[in-house]
């Protein structure tokens, strides 16, 4: 692939979202997403709930995790996605970021294949689609595992917070 190949560029909601159902498509392992609220992300759309779904079933081991700076419109606002994060709480972990780091405005979804969904600004649908490219999204990769490790309030799937 050639370097334009492998980065789609982007500046609408609609190809943003296009690009996420492109993303599902390729999580091979890990997805890792970090965003404000998922509010924009379309994932909470049935066909993508689905996507999700039958990438978790693809791969045994498949895991997703989830760094937010507000959950309350996934546990509140998007049903289906919730549902699927109750059905496979073994597998999926959603974190609050702290405080501190809720300024924080670029956004991303990484899979562990080399493909990276970032938006520069998460008030703005700009950003770029890197397709299959290990070197382009690894620097992302880091920044999320520090972003992880920062987070220390899990959210819970269970109707008891067990």
């Amino acid at each position: 692939m050639t370097d334009a190949e492998c980065v789609l560029r982007f500046s609408e909601r609609s190809s943003y979202q296009d690009a996420v159902g492109e993303l599902l498509a390729h999580v091979s392992r890990t997805l890792d997403i970090f965003d404000t609220d998922l509010t924009g992300t379309g994932l909470a759309h049935s066909q993508r709930v689905a996507q999700l779904s039958d990438a978790l079933a693809a791969d045994a081991r498949a895991s997703v995790r989830m760094a937010l700076h507000d959950p309350s419109a996934l546990q509140h606002h998007m049903p289906r996605l919730w549902d699927l994060c109750s059905a496979q709480s073994h597998r999926i972990q959603i974190r609050q970021t702290p405080l501190q780091l809720r300024h924080l405005s670029e956004t991303f979804m990484l899979t562990a294949g080399g493909y990276a969904l970032i938006r520069t600004h998460s008030a703005h649908w700009r950003g770029k689609f890197v397709r299959g490219d290990a070197t382009e999204s690894a620097g992302y990769a880091g920044r999320f595992a520090e972003l992880w490790d920062a987070c220390s309030c899990c959210i819970s799937t269970t109707k008891l917070g067990l």
